[in-house]
């Protein structure tokens, strides 16, 4: 049976400096800070290595496998390049609808000799964005077309789906399902980080539809995270489980919506 991890069973973690900083509870996520995007603009985003929104060090570009989908399916090439303190992203969309970008980071077998941690285990995590293209918003929203094939889903094997997405405001509610190996996963705890208030996130838990609502309690960059320890993933000789964590990120929060 796979094990669910709670952030405070493993907040001992963050007291041990010689821990490497992905089992000390680092994750990856993308910010960006986009607005008014029209097709054939240059997008570039930032893929952040760090601990509740606050950008640590750059990973290896060899560790990650970035995608972007559009709104109907189309895919875009992506270009990656190391900064100092985080991974730039860079594409050019070439229509308009929601972007959704997905990145994948193995961070490969750990063997660690602290209490809690023995045996080696395998760390892999994901992360994805959106970023709107063009006021499509207003001409297909209400459509069926629209409806019918606007997916926001990348098929990551543990993925945060924001569903009935849009742009949101302050007290508004967003609501997220969460799917691992494609199937609803109940029971997890989901924290909802506001990038101004870091150390306080908000913790809810799935139902067993795997859904749960968070209030947007204020504006600008949020993040929602969750994390899975499967012992049914492990591998005979190499690792005992794999331990992944998924975030997903919406960069701006306001009073009013778009028009």
């Amino acid at each position: 049976m796979a094990q669910k991890t709670s952030w405070k069973e493993a907040s001992f973690l963050f007291f041990e400096k010689d821990i490497p900083d992905i089992v000390r509870g680092h994750e990856i996520w993308v910010e960006h800070d986009i607005h008014n995007v029209s097709p054939g603009d240059h997008v570039t985003c930032d893929l952040c290595f760090g601990h509740n929104m606050e950008s640590d060090k750059a990973i290896k570009i060899e560790k990650v496998t970035p995608v972007i989908f559009g709104t109907w399916g189309e895919n875009h090439a992506v270009e990656v390049s190391a900064l100092e303190n985080h991974l730039l992203m860079q594409f050019t969309p070439a229509c308009k609808g929601y972007h959704t970008i997905g990145v994948e980071y193995d961070g490969g077998i750990l063997n660690l000799p602290h209490p809690g941690l023995e045996g080696p285990k395998y760390y892999y995590q994901y992360t994805k964005t959106i970023v709107p293209v063009g006021n499509f918003q207003t001409e297909h929203c209400q459509t069926e077309h629209y409806k019918a094939e606007y997916n926001l889903t990348v098929g990551h094997e543990l993925e945060i789906i924001p569903l009935g997405y849009r742009q949101y405001k302050v007290g508004e509610y967003i609501l997220l399902k969460i799917v691992y190996d494609r199937h609803a996963l109940p029971d997890v705890i989901v924290y909802g980080i506001h990038a101004g208030n870091r150390e306080n996130p908000i913790e809810a838990t799935t139902d067993q539809e795997g859904m749960v609502d968070i209030k947007l309690e204020k504006d600008g960059k949020w993040m929602f995270k969750v994390s899975y320890r499967d012992p049914e993933k492990g591998v005979t000789g190499l690792y005992d489980k794999k331990v992944m964590t998924a975030t997903f990120s919406i960069m701006k929060v306001g009073e009013k919506l778009w028009k």
